[in-house]
């Protein structure tokens, strides 16, 4: 039992809980239960003293109005009709009447000292033999008695309070059986609150356990209508669901890195193995050797792009905040590239606004415009133009590279920017391709120069790459419009 108690209820919240409402609920009900008492306990104390002060006030009236010899009469005819104890003592303590045993025995010193009160002070004085409650205590009141302007007697009536104690014994059993229904209708309702309370959070272990397991799909179904854990099933739901994302990236991109190292490694290493099967010249040892520095070169990019992403990733990718003159960076990589596209009769048209600049690093920024190129030149048809524009528009610089290649499916088109992924899927690429870490590292750099960079495409109709970067200082377009608008007046005049 003990066990049972301390495993399910001390140890639980929702149990600690319906022990927080008893506690609450036991600690109200017996505040109240002894400020019922005081007040209850005054208020008879109060009638019955009242009552035994009135009668006591009309015998002593009329004992003080009578001559002594017939105080004992009035006194036997008034006790046989009064339910309590009267008794009758003198100024130097002789017993002159007593309808019971007497009172002085019963109560002992409290009705003693309060018959002292009454004949040092001359007035009233009242005592109780026992507690007020006690079904055997007797409310005792004593009053003087007068004969020529000094106290000659005392008066004591005595009043039984048996009733008064069955009347708050009574109402002492019902009280404490409504208080304990009251308590275990408040531990039970606690409790259960507490579970329905809680029922959320046995989904969020049940959920939590399952994706620790391995099950990166599961989600929160819980509609609680309390805000605090529908906020909190929306953030543990948006974690899964990165943590689902993050995952399956990181198994596509162990797949795909492992696959991208391990063939220009497998090609080093048949390259090596064909070179020591037998003697050769030095210059054909030569020649093995530049077509392995080419394959080294290859592995040495992509782990270079591998660790640019990586920091990239863990904010730490290295920025270099100066400003540069966008316009001049453009057309320095725009004439870069003359050279290569001309080998393959494509035509790069530049139209590139003057005056753009930012604020960032001059060569992560050359990278990215090298990256965009040499995407274009990849996937430009032989005899095709690629286009190169530049433009400022509400403090951006507007950056667009287009070719009149295949284009790019629309569900392929939000996976570009991811490492490693190409439109084709295709593991063997002519001659210039990459290992699709190109757009990635853009994606990267324009994220860290506060810019965003998307892709618009038409399956058939080539794409086009836009970026946008902040402008570093006044819009050239706005300047030149309001040079524009300044030069008008003069020309009139002039004319």
């Amino acid at each position: 039992m003990l066990n049972w108690l301390r495993s399910n209820i001390l140890r639980t919240f929702r149990g600690r809980l319906a022990l927080l409402y008893i506690a609450l609920e036991f600690g109200i009900l017996l505040f109240a239960a002894v400020l019922l008492y005081a007040a209850l306990s005054h208020r008879v104390h109060q009638e019955v003293d009242e009552q035994l002060a009135e009668q006591g006030q009309g015998i002593a009236s009329e004992l003080e109005r009578s001559p002594f010899y017939f105080w004992s009469g009035h006194l036997n005819e008034y006790a046989s009709h009064y339910p309590g104890a009267i008794q009758l003592v003198a100024a130097n303590g002789l017993v002159l009447f007593t309808s019971d045993r007497t009172l002085i025995d019963r109560g002992g010193d409290d009705v003693s000292a309060a018959l002292g009160r009454t004949f040092n002070l001359d007035k009233p004085a009242f005592a109780s033999t026992q507690s007020l409650l006690r079904k055997s205590n007797i409310r005792v009141i004593v009053i003087p008695i007068h004969r020529a302007g000094r106290v000659v007697a005392a008066l004591m009536l005595g009043r039984s309070t048996a009733d008064i104690s069955a009347v708050f014994n009574l109402m002492y059993l019902i009280g404490g059986i409504l208080g304990l229904i009251s308590i275990f209708i408040s531990s039970a309702a606690g409790y259960y609150m507490a579970k329905q309370a809680l029922a959320p959070i046995q989904e969020i272990t049940s959920t939590a356990r399952a994706v620790a397991a391995g099950d990166l799909s599961r989600r929160l179904t819980s509609k609680t209508q309390d805000k605090e854990i529908r906020i909190l099933v929306k953030v543990l739901n948006k974690m899964f669901q990165d943590l689902e994302a993050s995952f399956v990236a990181q198994k596509r991109f162990t797949a795909d890195a492992s696959h991208e190292l391990r063939l220009p490694l497998t090609i080093l290493k048949g390259e090596i193995e064909v070179a020591l099967r037998h003697p050769r010249t030095a210059e054909e040892y030569a020649q093995t050797l530049q077509q392995q520095l080419e394959t080294i070169d290859r592995i040495e990019r992509i782990v270079n792009d591998l660790l640019t992403l990586a920091r990239a990733d863990a904010g730490q990718l290295e920025l270099v905040q100066e400003p540069v003159d966008l316009s001049l960076l453009l057309q320095e990589v725009g004439q870069q590239h003359l050279v290569l596209f001309a080998g393959q009769h494509i035509e790069l048209d530049m139209d590139i606004d003057e005056g753009l600049e930012v604020m960032g690093d001059a060569s992560h920024l050359e990278r990215l415009l090298m990256n965009l190129l040499n995407n274009a030149y990849k996937h430009a048809p032989e005899g095709s133009t690629v286009r190169l524009a530049a433009r400022s528009r509400d403090g951006i610089a507007s950056i667009s590279v287009s070719d009149q290649g295949a284009g790019i499916a629309p569900e392929q088109q939000s996976l570009l920017f991811d490492r490693f992924f190409r439109a084709d899927d295709a593991r063997c690429r002519k001659q210039g391709e990459g290992a699709g870490l190109g757009l990635a590292i853009c994606k990267r750099i324009v994220e860290a120069h506060g810019g965003d960079i998307r892709v618009e495409s038409v399956p058939g109709h080539g794409a086009t790459f836009i970026v946008e970067l902040p402008l570093l200082g006044p819009d050239p377009a706005h300047s030149r419009r309001l040079l524009a608008v300044m030069q008008q007046p003069s020309e009139s005049d002039e004319s």
